[in-house]
């Protein structure tokens, strides 16, 4: 695959290798692969696909396969919006968040089309990572449209899984969750512009309508608004998120996830994801992630 030259992101550098590989492959979004051999990353949403090349001090280089701008680049990486965010943090009055903002102040949170997003995170329920990228990759194989000048097809839209049987996206191991995909397509054929009228609504409210959606409970919920909507307040709370709440927050032990969700709305504010992305990255106990399972597959190349 060729593409346009390489450019500079603009605005101040902010990625390390860690936080870059966080941003990317550490749960927000499915459809990004390293590309080892040439030490860059390659990435897919809407009809977009771009290579990223971390360079010195920081920067990051932009190379375009699918005539997107650099300044859609930024807009979708976010960041844009990440000192912001941090600036509202209470990081100096929160000893615990501060250490996490000194190792990944430099994570962003990704601005995912939000269809793309609630279809990603339907197919997450009680799997992991990589088995999450598998069932995407197939579906977009099997029912995407071809992304121009490159090798990719898109994910399919809503309207198109409508008219897909469930047993067809079964096919693409997506298992029980091919029932709530099937069931969701179904229900906003029938409520036309039912995501766009997600957007202006309160959080709670906005909450309420995607739980209104088959498949997808609270903590999905909360992911869709933080990765699809940008609702920086929002704070999914999965087994992880719940154990390292606990081991920072002691005095959180044996609350309910909603409790805890409600806690950290609180005590972290309207940048309440960006917290949680940052407790998330500490999962892997500072150990770098590992590249290689997140290598393009091969009917990609």
């Amino acid at each position: 695959m060729s593409g346009t030259s390489w450019e500079i992101l603009p605005g101040p550098p902010s990625f390390d290798p860690s936080t870059l590989a966080e941003t990317l492959i550490g749960g927000q979004a499915f459809r990004w692969y390293h590309e080892p051999d040439k030490d860059s990353w390659i990435g897919v949403w809407g009809s977009n696909v771009i290579r990223l090349k971390l360079e010195a001090q920081g920067q990051v280089a932009v190379q375009s396969l699918s005539k997107t701008s650099v300044e859609e680049v930024r807009q979708y990486l976010g960041t844009d919006r990440l000192e912001s965010l941090i600036a509202t943090l209470p990081c100096n009055a929160d000893p615990v968040l501060e250490n996490l903002r000194r190792r990944w102040s430099g994570l962003s949170i990704l601005r995912q089309p939000p269809g793309e997003t609630l279809l990603a995170f339907i197919c997450s329920s009680n799997k992991q990572i990589l088995q999450i990228r598998s069932m995407l990759h197939q579906l977009s194989v099997r029912f995407g449209e071809p992304i121009k000048g490159t090798a990719f097809k898109s994910l399919p839209t809503w309207e198109r899984l409508a008219r897909i049987e469930e047993e067809a996206l079964r096919s693409c191991a997506l298992g029980y969750r091919a029932r709530h995909v099937a069931g969701t397509a179904a229900f906003l054929k029938e409520h036309r512009g039912y995501l766009g009228s997600i957007h202006p609504l309160p959080l709670e409210e906005a909450r309420s309508a995607l739980l209104k959606l088959p498949g997808v409970g609270p903590k999905v919920a909360d992911c869709i608004l933080l990765f699809g909507y940008g609702r920086m307040e929002a704070f999914p709370v999965d087994t992880w998120i719940a154990r390292l709440m606990v081991e920072h927050y002691p005095e959180l032990a044996g609350w309910k996830r909603e409790q805890v969700a409600t806690f950290a709305r609180l005590h972290f504010g309207q940048a309440a994801g960006l917290a949680q992305q940052w407790l998330f990255a500490e999962r892997n106990k500072g150990l770098p992630i590992r590249y290689s399972p997140y290598q393009m597959p091969r009917d990609a190349d």
